[in-house]
C-alpha cells in the first residue's frame, strides 16, 4: 500500500460478500469459481436467494424461480441455506479478529460485515500496512475478505464494498466527503426502499447531491433517517464500535459414525453431552436457563433450536426431562438424521436455593400449588382456582353456608 504510515482512520471494516456461498466454498474449495446458487430453505419459496458472479454472468438473478436456473446455467450448483455453518464460520472469524483488535462488532443479520475499532492500535502495529496484514492473516483467503478503513463505520463499510476481493481501500477523514460524493444513495443501506425511491424522484441520485440539500430540509422531509443520512454524507459519523457483550456459556459436541434418527438415540447423545457440560467446574453451584442445540444433518443441511426453561435448572436430570419434552413434540426432531450434535448451556446464574420449612410435606404441596397457579395465570390471564370459605354456618340454606372464593396465591 502506497500511503502514509497511519492515515487519520478510526474504524476498519471486514466485509465477506455473499457470506453463505463463501462458507460453502470454504467447505468445498473445488467449487471456487463455479456458478453457485442459494435456494430457499425447506418450506420457503423455491426461488434464488443469492447467486455467485459466475451464475449472474449466465443470467441467473435473485428472485428467479429455481426451475429456471438449470436451463440458464446447466453447470450451476444449487445449495440450501445452512445458517448453522454460516454462523459458526462468522463466529470463528470474529474470535480471530479479536486477537487483532479487542473491540470487534458484527453487523446485523449476518450480513458479512465486521467492524474493528482502531483506537490505540497504532502503538502496536506502527504502520497501517502491518495492521492490514494481521487482519488478512486471520481471515481464511477462500472467504475473499474486502477491507475498508475510514473515519467512521459508514465510510469504512463503503470503502470495503468498493475494494477488490482480498484487497483494502483507505479513506482518510479529510477525504471522506470527496470519496462519498460521487457514489449512489443506494449505499445508504439503512434507508427504507420507499425513502430511496423518493430521493431519486427528487433528483438526489448521489450522496453528494444529498449532502447539498440543507439539513433542515432533509430532516423535515425524511425525519431522523434523513438527518442521519445528511450527517453521514458530510463525514460526520460518530457511531462507536460496540463489541458484542460476552455471554458466558458451556458447550460440548459429538460426531457420529452412524447418523441418529430416533428420539431415543438423540436423547442418549444429549444425555452424554449434559453429563459432560454439567460436570464442568464453571457450572458448579449455578443454574441454567436456556439450552441451544445445533446439528449438522446427513443431507448436508443444518438445524438449530434454542429452548428456554420455565425455571432455572441446576441438575442434569431436570435438563434432560425438559429437553425430552421438547423433542417429543411433533416436528421436535430435525428433518434428517444427525451427523454432528452440539449442545450449549446459556443463561447461567446462581442456583436457586429453597430452604424447607418445618412441615416439609406441607411446604412442598403449597410450592407445587403456587407453581401450578403461576402457570395457569400466565396461560389464561387470570387464576381459575377457588377454595371454599365458611360464611354462615348457622344458615338453613346450604348455599349460604359456604362460598367459593378465588385463591390468592
Amino acid at each position: 500500500m502506497r500511503r502514509q504510515s497511519w492515515p487519520d482512520v478510526r474504524v476498519a471494516c471486514v466485509w465477506i460478500a455473499q457470506l453463505p456461498l463463501r462458507v460453502e466454498i470454504l467447505r468445498h474449495p473445488a467449487w471456487d469459481g463455479r456458478p453457485l446458487v442459494l435456494g430457499g430453505a425447506p418450506g420457503e419459496r423455491k426461488i434464488v436467494q443469492l447467486c455467485s458472479p459466475e451464475a449472474e454472468a449466465a443470467g441467473v438473478r435473485a428472485g428467479l424461480p429455481l426451475r429456471e436456473v438449470v436451463p440458464l446455467c446447466p453447470e450451476a450448483i444449487v445449495l440450501q441455506p445452512d445458517p448453522v455453518r454460516t454462523a459458526a464460520v462468522l463466529e470463528s472469524v470474529l474470535a480471530d479478529l479479536q486477537r487483532v483488535s479487542p473491540l470487534v462488532e458484527p453487523g446485523l443479520n449476518d450480513d458479512g460485515y465486521l467492524y474493528l475499532d482502531l483506537r490505540g492500535l497504532r502503538a502496536m502495529y506502527g504502520d497501517l500496512a502491518h495492521l492490514e496484514e494481521a487482519i488478512q492473516a486471520v481471515v481464511p483467503p477462500l472467504l475473499r475478505p474486502r477491507l475498508g478503513f475510514g473515519s467512521g463505520k459508514f465510510a469504512a463499510a463503503v470503502a470495503a464494498r468498493r475494494a477488490a476481493p482480498g484487497a483494502a481501500q483507505v479513506v482518510p477523514a479529510a477525504e471522506t466527503e470527496a470519496f462519498l460524493g460521487p457514489l449512489s444513495v443506494r449505499h445508504l443501506l439503512f434507508l427504507e426502499p420507499d425513502i430511496l425511491q423518493r430521493l431519486e424522484l427528487l433528483g438526489l441520485h448521489t450522496i453528494g447531491e444529498l449532502a447539498a440539500v440543507p439539513f433542515n430540509a432533509m430532516q423535515a422531509e425524511f425525519g431522523p433517517s434523513g438527518a442521519y443520512a445528511w450527517r453521514l454524507a458530510h463525514g460526520k459519523d460518530t457511531e462507536p464500535v460496540v463489541a458484542r457483550p460476552v455471554i458466558t456459556s458451556i458447550q460440548d459436541g459429538l460426531r457420529f459414525d452412524d447418523p441418529l434418527g430416533s428420539v431415543e438415540a438423540v436423547m442418549a447423545a444429549i444425555d452424554q453431552l449434559l453429563a459432560h457440560t454439567f460436570a464442568q467446574p464453571a457450572l458448579l453451584g449455578r443454574s441454567v436457563r436456556q439450552v441451544r442445540l445445533r446439528a449438522l444433518l446427513s443431507d448436508g443441511t443444518s438445524w438449530e433450536r434454542q429452548y428456554t426453561f420455565k425455571e432455572a435448572l441446576s441438575t442434569r436430570d431436570a435438563a434432560r426431562r425438559a429437553l425430552k419434552s421438547k423433542l417429543d413434540l411433533p416436528n421436535g426432531l430435525p428433518p434428517a438424521p444427525i451427523e454432528e450434535l452440539a449442545l450449549e448451556l446459556l443463561g447461567l446464574g446462581g442456583e436457586a436455593v429453597r430452604q424447607p420449612g418445618l412441615f416439609i410435606a406441607r411446604a412442598r404441596q403449597l410450592a407445587e400449588i403456587a407453581e401450578a397457579a403461576r402457570q395457569l395465570r400466565a396461560r389464561y390471564g387470570r387464576l381459575p382456582l377457588y377454595h371454599a370459605v365458611e360464611i354462615e354456618p348457622w344458615s338453613r340454606i346450604p348455599e349460604r353456608r359456604w362460598a367459593l372464593v378465588t385463591c390468592d396465591l
